[in-house]
């Protein structure tokens, strides 16, 4: 089992890293990834100077918790209320997840912003808890898929019930999109957005047995390979 979404007391989140951990391994989980908030006004938020600290931090819970694979991320919020244009490189970091691309709901910036963000930024990029049909519904979708597939930006499958329209995840209501995705190479990731009850920590079934039924096992593959590829012990 694995959750790549999971927030702390480095941001919103009411659980230290190292409790995250300790209930990850009670529940036999493999990897969890801690994604934190880049600052932001949106929220409690990583100011920039603290960043290595972070980092610090969860490279210490590597060492001592060894049986336990722990990623690096962060999650930026990518809408006016971050200073996009000073965005560090997050250099270090095993990947970073952008929520509100595209999405007008919350301010967020348009999607070619984030192209050319991308380029300077050092870690894989991955588009957290987006409704793909409300946001790029309207657009050429295998061009859309293209050009994720060119600048190596994934895609999150996202189980927390706040990213949902009637009891159904954004990613079951994009079936056209994942039908294609398929058959291209970008990432895909699963995460459930924890913040405050460990009791979900692992609720990624559903994300895991959408992977099965739409047969995105490579994507999976491939999302965890280009995270291990910068993972250190």
């Amino acid at each position: 089992m694995m959750n790549f979404h999971i927030h702390t007391t480095w941001s919103d989140g009411i659980y230290t890293p190292e409790i995250i951990v300790k209930e990850a391994i009670k529940k036999r989980m493999e990897k969890i990834g801690i994604t934190d908030h880049y600052q932001t006004r949106k929220v409690s938020s990583i100011p920039s100077k603290y960043l290595t600290m972070y980092l610090e931090d969860i490279h210490a819970l590597r060492k001592k918790y060894r049986d336990m694979e722990i990623y690096a991320g962060i999650e930026v919020d990518f809408s006016p209320r971050t200073d996009i244009s000073s965005l560090p490189d997050f250099k270090g970091f095993d990947f970073v997840l952008f929520e509100y691309v595209q999405d007008s709901l919350w301010d967020g910036y348009p999607f070619w912003m984030l192209l050319d963000i991308r380029k300077k930024i050092d870690a894989p990029v991955i588009l957290a808890h987006n409704d793909l049909m409300r946001n790029f519904g309207n657009t050429d979708i295998n061009a859309f898929l293209r050009v994720l597939e060119v600048d190596e930006i994934g895609i999150e499958l996202n189980t927390n019930p706040n990213y949902t329209k009637l009891g159904e995840p954004y990613y079951r209501l994009a079936p056209e999109i994942f039908e294609r995705l398929r058959r291209y190479n970008i990432p895909v990731s699963i995460g459930s957005d924890l913040h405050e009850d460990l009791e979900y920590l692992d609720d990624v079934e559903d994300a895991l047995s959408f992977i099965q039924e739409t047969h995105l096992e490579k994507n999976l593959k491939l999302f965890l390979k280009r995270i291990g590829d910068k993972y250190e012990r």
